[in-house]
């Protein structure tokens, strides 16, 4: 294992104790933000191993917003947690942020999963016009997503990461015994972008997947660290997504639709559950795209199928993923732009599809995954 540099900051995969003293040694006043599962399971082994004596801390979902939703105590499901990430946690964020009297000076932590990386970095760059912040990511999903490239952004009106900006923490630490508290379920979701990053840009990875049959905690740090490696070297050539980066939104454009539709229907799924399907999806339009044979379709989905169950998609829902993929903020002129795989390790982005061919994806899922 070793630490990974990038242009203005480290993530740490090795000897992350040390290096977190190091980091926060100038800090005065330090706050950590966190959700309540990672405050249940991983709150007291922070405390523990950085020594962290005096800080402030601000747990979302507060109490309030789980009273409102008819919901107490812990553990609480990731993709449930997904719903605060929004306009309203933000403002409860600003609140306590003023009321502890955090400044500009001011060190935030991420302690959390997704939600609370994205959102909380979101909250630290224009609080006071920007405080420093650090991601210490307790989820697979945000160990090798959200934590690596500097996006940060809430949901907004419903619709997927729609207001945000492009800004990197002062570091990013990688423990990776969080992930022994996670469900089954929580772990595959963020299992979805390493498969991912193994699609688009490494044949050898994807090799590597391909013999596993199941995902065990014990064997994944290496994958982790060859994820974040993969991202690293597009997100440095591009830091803003003006170009190759695009590549990373692989499954993504049919996946937040997805996402976002059962969001809607107050039945989330997790994001690795709307990714899988959207790449599933994603690879028939590929096929169609450069005219491959079914049988290289199918050596794809065999690998997904291992993984990842079949998400119900019902005919109404159908009409609403071709609606919302019109409205993702990858799109240009209102027309949905695709990643699509030319091969394993292979890719093009700003690809356009017809709308035919768009149901056509959905609709081979429904009857074929």
């Amino acid at each position: 294992m070793r630490n990974i540099r990038l242009s203005d900051h480290s993530i740490y995969i090795e000897d992350i104790w040390s290096n977190f003293k190091d980091l926060i040694e100038n800090y005065d006043h330090i706050v950590v933000l966190t959700d309540i599962n990672s405050r249940a399971y991983c709150l007291k082994e922070f405390e523990m191993l950085s020594e962290l004596k005096k800080f402030d801390i601000i747990t979302i979902p507060t109490p309030e917003q789980q009273e409102k939703e008819g919901t107490t105590g812990e553990n609480l499901s990731v993709y449930y947690i997904e719903q605060f990430k929004n306009q309203d946690s933000c403002s409860k964020i600003f609140d306590r942020l003023l009321e502890c009297g955090a400044d500009r000076h001011s060190l935030l932590i991420n302690l959390g999963g997704g939600v609370i990386c994205d959102m909380g970095g979101y909250c630290a760059s224009v609080f006071m016009r920007g405080m420093d912040f650090i991601h210490f990511p307790t989820t697979l999903l945000s160990q090798v997503d959200a934590s690596v490239g500097g996006k940060l952004g809430i949901n907004y009106r419903g619709y997927k990461n729609m207001v945000g900006l492009f800004r990197n923490p002062i570091g990013v630490f990688i423990h990776d015994k969080f992930l022994e508290s996670l469900p089954e379920r929580e772990l595959r979701s963020g299992f979805a972008e390493i498969v991912k990053h193994a699609l688009t840009l490494n044949y050898n990875l994807w090799e590597q997947l391909k013999e596993m049959e199941d995902i065990e905690i014990s064997n994944l740090l290496p994958l982790i660290e060859k994820s974040i490696i993969i991202k690293k070297q597009i997100v440095q050539t591009d830091p803003t997504e003006t170009g190759k980066r695009k590549v990373l939104n692989f499954g993504h454009t049919l996946g937040h639709a997805l996402e976002t539709s059962f969001l809607k229907k107050g039945e989330p799924i997790t994001h690795g559950e709307a990714v899988a399907a959207g790449m599933a999806m994603e690879c028939y339009l590929s096929m169609l795209h450069y005219r491959h044979d079914e049988d290289w379709l199918a050596s794809i989905l065999v690998v997904l199928k291992r993984f990842f169950p079949k998400i119900d998609i019902g005919d109404k829902m159908v009409l609403d993923l071709l609606q919302l993929i019109r409205v993702d903020k990858k799109n240009k002129a209102g027309v949905p732009h695709f990643t699509f795989l030319i091969d394993i390790g292979n890719v093009e982005y700003d690809q356009i599809a017809r709308a035919k061919d768009i149901r056509a994806a959905v609709e081979y899922y429904r009857k074929n995954y």
